[in-house]
């Protein structure tokens, strides 16, 4: 005879139902509200935020109003024009130091930013690594983190047997069953797996040879799952975290080490910001001074032109004696329009981090001017000028060679980098090694059950399996051994190859930079070599110039192309004074640049956090 549940059976399902329903809801409350709250877009389907994206995808780039708005450019043509102008003294410290406040991209000035905006360097980079969800040290601890999961299900179940046995005693079964499992789940640094684990059934039928005619059963289990052999180990789960595949690691050590060489990178890009600071400034002096000389040469050109102007319409020189003063007046000139505008040209600048850059010597005051506003963050155009306040230093510099040397193979930043680089393969060879082995894993579970008409209170599961009367305990070993291990050997191999050629690099990045190092300290005596010469050559003729106009003045004769070629002798000279000066300030920097102690110089520290 076939019976249905009783209004007790069915009780006791709405209270176990929602007792473990009411513990499900809660886990999800307290685990996953607090990082996710937008419910009306997972359950109800909202897709009000992505319709608005994509309408402004649809409709084409939205217009945008530029980030700054810019006076109009100064426009300068004379010497009267830049007498007549603001400026704003800056030293090359303050320079460094607003272009650092200023930088949250470190700026180029190849226009980097439009041609390849991915590879523009911020001061998210360390951030974007130490916060990436797949490859950071936060991702590869994430797969420590404990899981909870959480399962059930509900079946009725009514059918016909042809054979009395398969029914439970009746040809006709109705059965209604619950299944609840909850548990939490942690791995360790060792690759073990822990469990615990509660798995809590109903089920009531009409079978006749029941105890109950319905029941609850809970078991409590605790778990444990320790690799002995391949995946096993502080070693190995430190550097390829659990679950690791061959040439695949992704654990905590190995996230470090990215972290670090992101950081060391990071530190090579201010740096090379930071040095193309000091070749704008320098850039700028040079402008400036290029302008003095050339303004001087217009000067004495045009005093030279008016004196044969005023003889031609005497009568008593010929035109063409005021025609070539007049021609080179007016090639001053010229030259002098170059040098307050400028041309645009190469500057100075890093070259891709190999080197610091070498003085391209181009004059133009309001093109440098500009060029370093960009740098450093200021308004492209405020109605100021900016000037340097700072003077080149003149003192003659030594090396030694061996203290600046030792430094250059410390402390540069793409030695570091790749020094860090070879560690990292390292690790992986150890990792590797690890699938050599076969996989062997012991697996324990200890279980505590409990039967009863009902789940909680008096003469309950629960309560049966408090008191410990029914345990149970299983161990069992699990053996996975691939013949001939072509994997892991093909592993092993392939990370032998990896260090011996970042090996193989290293040595090579220390030979290129111990020789940049080496030509740049050349460089400094050369330079400073020429800072001598052409100051001579300067006084030489500035001398030759002053006799030259001290016997016109004294009505002595004398030859106008001798006197107009010493205009320019002493124009070109101090131009290449002030050129060889400024290449001097920085070779010198090179230096600094090359042993990698710029940003000491330049008094900066970079943290290594975001």
């Amino acid at each position: 005879m076939n019976s249905l549940p009783s209004k007790r059976v069915f009780h006791a399902i709405r209270c176990g139902g929602r007792w473990h329903c009411a513990l499900a809801v809660g886990l999800v409350l307290v685990l996953g509200c607090r990082s996710y709250r937008d419910i009306p877009q997972t359950i109800g389907n909202n897709t009000d935020s992505i319709d608005s994206l994509m309408q402004q995808v649809d409709a084409g780039p939205p217009p945008s109003e530029p980030v700054e708005w810019t006076a109009q450019p100064m426009t300068l043509r004379s010497p009267e024009d830049f007498e007549n102008a603001q400026y704003r003294e800056l030293s090359l410290q303050q320079a460094i130091e607003t272009a650092l406040g200023n930088a949250q991209v470190l700026r180029d000035l190849g226009a980097t930013v439009l041609r390849s905006p991915s590879l523009v360097t911020t001061t998210e980079a360390l951030g974007l690594v130490q916060t990436d969800p797949q490859a950071s040290i936060e991702a590869a601890l994430s797969a420590y983190d404990a899981q909870v999961y959480g399962f059930g299900k509900w079946q009725n179940n009514d059918r016909r047997f042809n054979n009395r046995f398969f029914g439970g005693g009746s040809t006709a079964f109705k059965q209604d069953t619950h299944d609840y499992v909850l548990q939490l789940s942690k791995r360790t640094a060792t690759g073990a797996q822990f469990a615990l684990r509660s798995v809590t059934d109903y089920d009531a039928n009409n079978a006749t040879g029941n105890l109950f005619p319905s029941a609850w059963q809970s078991q409590l289990h605790a778990e444990m799952r320790q690799p002995l052999m391949q995946g096993g180990g502080l070693t190995f789960n430190r550097i390829a975290g659990p679950a690791a595949q061959p040439g695949v690691y992704n654990g905590i050590l190995i996230a470090k080490v990215n972290s670090d060489i992101t950081a060391a990178k990071f530190r090579s890009q201010t740096r090379d910001f930071v040095s193309n600071v000091i070749n704008a400034y320098w850039d700028l002096y040079f402008a400036y001074r290029d302008l003095d000389a050339k303004a001087a040469a217009l000067e004495r050109s045009r005093e030279t032109w008016e004196s044969y102007q005023a003889q031609k319409t005497s009568s008593r020189k010929s035109g063409a004696a005021e025609a070539l003063a007049r021609e080179q007046y007016y090639r001053f000139k010229s030259e002098l329009q170059d040098a307050i505008a400028g041309k645009l040209t190469q500057r100075t600048q890093v070259n891709q981090s190999s080197t610091g850059g070498t003085f391209a010597g181009i004059g133009g005051v309001q093109a440098a001017e500009r060029r370093l506003r960009l740098l450093i963050g200021f308004p492209l155009s405020d109605g100021t000028l900016i000037r340097p306040s700072d003077e080149p230093n003149e003192a003659p510099l030594v090396f030694d060679w061996d203290s600046i040397s030792a430094e250059a193979i410390q402390l540069r930043s793409e030695l570091q980098q790749q020094r860090l680089t070879v560690k990292r393969r390292e690790m992986e060879l150890l990792a590797a090694k690890n699938f050599l082995m076969p996989s062997l894993d012991l697996v324990s579970i200890y279980r505590l059950r409990g039967l009863d008409q009902n789940l909680a209170g008096n003469d309950s599961a629960l309560e049966e399996v408090g008191t410990f009367d029914y345990q149970e305990y299983e161990a069992s070993l699990e053996l996975r051994l691939p013949v001939g291990f072509r994997q892991g050997h093909a592993a092993v191999r392939h990370a032998r190859f990896q260090i011996s050629r970042e090996k193989a690099i290293l040595q090579e990045q220390e030979r290129q930079i111990l020789h940049d190092l080496m030509s740049v300290v050349a460089d400094v005596d050369r330079a400073y070599a020429q800072m001598q010469t052409n100051m001579n050559r300067y006084i030489a003729a500035s001398e030759a110039l002053e006799v030259l106009q001290a016997n016109r003045h004294a009505g002595l004769p004398v030859n106008l192309e001798q006197l107009l070629d010493s205009q320019r002798r002493i124009s070109e000279a101090q131009s290449r004074y002030f050129l060889s000066l400024a290449e001097y300030t920085v070779a010198s920097k090179n230096v600094q640049f090359e042993k990698g102690t710029l940003l000491q110089m330049a008094n900066m520290v970079i943290a290594d956090l975001p």
